[in-house]
């Protein structure tokens, strides 16, 4: 049937979209893991990278857009879809634009905040890598919900942990014997690199509500 091979179409532009927001993400990682070890190092072939990635992914939504509106999936299902997707394409935004903070802005990250970032970092990269699983599991073969459920949960704690950290160094920030502006600067760094996994949890908020509402 027309509708099956629709959905079989959507399905294949939604790894495509996962695996490039995934690429967008690890970018962004590798080139603050960069930036942090070097601040003088140039980092515009990086930045063009993570855009044309964020890009990318952009045009994959949009495409995914126009062949739910061409039909493809129930409509009581294709609204969850494409919020879903819309959620997951927000992780590749916060990701570009976090760099760009660093990219236009030029921060000093002083080293004895260095491995806490670089921790963050790595903690995020786990917590997309969940998500990454949970969707899989969600759009791959059947008997999935507990799967979603258990990747869903993996994004949580790995988001409370990210959390965490970022409220310690928050608070050695405003102790440390700083310009009140250079403290400020720094928290905001810090804000940018956790909206990464915020949005990711957000995302895997939306798969867990959408695998609920599949169960009958």
């Amino acid at each position: 049937m027309l509708i099956f091979k629709k959905e079989k179409a959507v399905i294949e532009l939604i790894f495509r979209h996962i695996d490039k927001t995934a690429e967008c993400v690890q970018a962004t990682l590798d080139s603050l893991r960069a930036y942090i070890a070097d601040e003088n190092s140039d980092s515009t072939a990086a930045v063009r990278l993570v855009n044309s990635l964020e890009s990318e992914a952009d045009a994959l939504l949009r495409e995914i857009r126009d062949m739910l509106y061409s039909g493809a999936y129930l409509p009581q299902i294709r609204g969850d879809i494409y919020r879903l997707m819309s959620a997951i394409d927000g992780v590749s935004n916060k990701a570009e634009n976090c760099f760009d903070h660093f990219h236009y802005q030029f921060p000093e990250i002083p080293e004895e905040y260095a491995a806490d970032m670089d921790t963050i970092l790595d903690l995020t990269s786990e917590c997309f890598a969940a998500l990454q699983k949970g969707l899989k599991a969600y759009f791959g073969p059947k008997d999935k919900v507990e799967k979603v459920r258990k990747h869903g949960m993996r994004v949580s704690e790995f988001e409370s942990r990210i959390d965490k950290l970022e409220r310690e160094i928050t608070a050695r920030i405003f102790k440390a014997p700083m310009d009140k502006g250079e403290k400020m600067h720094l928290q905001i760094c810090l804000r940018k690199i956790a909206t990464i996994s915020d949005a990711t949890e957000d995302a895997a908020d939306q798969l867990q509500w959408v695998s609920v509402k599949s169960i009958v």
